[in-house]
């Protein structure tokens, strides 16, 4: 059998409705998320399946609405309505965006956010159920995780799970319960010939070593133990979302068995991308397209668009290190250090800013000249151009999926030099990095930020 249907993931829309004033005069703002571009995203994704001739399926992975506001949550529901009209074929379920657990904003006159209405979980969950649920031939305890026949054949299954921390954004688990009822439902499969894929809101894996540190409690707990488990029951796909990062990762049981972590980057962020996903069952094999999202009258692509807002706020960060402490200190340099230790060592902060931004790719390389192999005249023409701006694309790295320095371009080279040499300081002070990165050494945390070296994260075949 052929199967073929789309993912989509952390759609954030956020309706027009929301604002007091005229949107389209309001700056971008500097965030991961484009939300004044959100509807646009949503309605194209929907036309794109709708004019597909192959399939009109699709499993969405939570994260419908930006947070959880009423008249956004209206109008999802209205363009699934129209959607499924058109012979559309969703499968879909709601997850921490979608409900009160963040602060609910609207726009006023003036541009400002001003608190807005809101919908009870309960009743989220009650309004999408005609998109999923109700098509289920099963439900698992509160009935947020359910198992529904997508396509003649291919049984999907949206798993829900328990958090293991009080706050309900941190922290998921598969309970054991879960996995016995899965596997009930795999054997069943088995003995009709029917094939098996599941999906949730958060990675079962963390996509990078990067990932683990910032993103701490951001993928399950028990994910790897879980991730083999269910390969092991024969399931090979599993598609989420949440961290917003275009990645693939193949999970191996100790009994061999493989299971493939498909998450894909949010609808509407940077990167912003959904999928197609092609299932062989003859062939044992999955071919897993990427589609960019493409947005007219932007003056440039919708890729570049969502970049431009994401790094917006990323790039405030070296200036601010060096010229503004306190504003380091309340934007991104408070998530990897205390803002408290922040605001008590500015003069130390301010000394690494300018440091920080004096560097050059000149600088890095003769700091690393005995690790990277390199004459000068192979970093002639980049010597001179600010290292910030390398490590700035490195978090751009982290979310795009198949970062682009290879082993031979002199980015790799110079960086993985001073990576290596930083290493062999670090272990003459006798400081175990291993500690401080979660078990990983620095080359293990750096490189996949410059080089994807395994599972093209856009586009395979995988052998199933």
């Amino acid at each position: 059998m052929i199967y073929s249907f789309y993912h989509v993931t952390d759609v954030h829309y956020y309706s027009k409705k929301n604002f007091a004033c005229d949107w389209r005069k309001l700056p971008q703002p500097s965030t991961q998320i484009c939300i004044m571009k959100s509807e646009e995203a949503f309605k194209k994704a929907l036309e794109i399946i709708e004019n597909d001739e192959e399939t009109k399926t699709v499993i969405i992975t939570g994260d419908l609405t930006n947070h959880g506001e009423e008249y956004s949550h209206n109008e999802v529901r209205d363009l699934l309505r129209e959607f499924t009209e058109k012979g559309g074929n969703p499968y879909v379920f709601t997850d921490t965006h979608d409900y009160p657990y963040f602060d609910i904003y609207s726009i006023n006159e003036k541009g400002e956010k001003i608190p807005a209405e809101h919908l009870p979980e309960e009743e989220v969950k009650l309004m999408y159920r005609p998109f999923g649920r109700d098509k289920a031939f099963d439900t698992f305890d509160d009935g947020t995780t359910y198992i529904a026949e997508i396509l003649p054949g291919l049984y999907y299954i949206a798993l829900g799970y328990e958090f293991t921390s009080e706050d309900k954004l941190h922290s998921p688990a598969f309970t054991d319960e879960l996995m016995k009822w899965i596997k009930m439902h795999t054997e069943k499969a088995k003995e009709k010939g029917a094939t098996v894929i599941c999906g949730t809101h958060w990675p079962i894996v963390a996509p990078s070593p990067a990932y683990e540190i910032i993103g701490k409690g951001n993928t399950f707990s028990n994910g790897e133990a879980r991730a083999k488990e269910l390969a092991d029951m024969g399931i090979r796909l599993f598609f989420s979302g949440h961290t917003h990062i275009q990645c693939m990762k193949e999970i191996v049981s100790e009994k061999g068995n493989k299971l493939y972590s498909v998450q894909t980057s949010s609808l509407s962020g940077f990167p912003p991308k959904m999928r197609k996903i092609t299932v062989d069952t003859e062939k044992g094999a999955a071919d897993i397209r990427t589609i960019d999202m493409e947005l007219p009258d932007l003056g440039m692509t919708f890729t570049q668009y969502a970049k431009k807002g994401f790094l917006g706020i990323i790039e405030e960060i070296p200036h601010n290190m060096e010229h503004d402490v306190e504003a380091f200190a309340n934007t991104e340099g408070g998530i990897t250090l205390p803002k408290e230790l922040i605001l008590k060592h500015p003069k130390t902060v301010m000394f690494l800013g300018r440091k920080l931004n004096g560097l050059t790719y000149g600088k890095v390389a003769k700091f690393s000249k005995k690790h990277h192999g390199m004459a000068e005249k192979d970093y002639e023409d980049i010597k001179d151009k600010k290292f910030v701006n390398l490590l700035l694309e490195l978090v751009a790295n982290l979310y795009r999926g198949n970062a682009p320095y290879s082993p031979d371009t002199a980015e790799y080279k110079m960086t993985m030099g001073s990576v290596k040499k930083i290493e062999k300081l670090l272990s003459a002070l006798h400081i175990d990095i291993r500690k401080i990165l979660g078990g990983f050494t620095l080359s293990e945390f750096v490189e996949p930020l410059l080089y994807n070296g395994g599972l093209d994260d856009d586009n395979a075949q995988l052998i199933l």
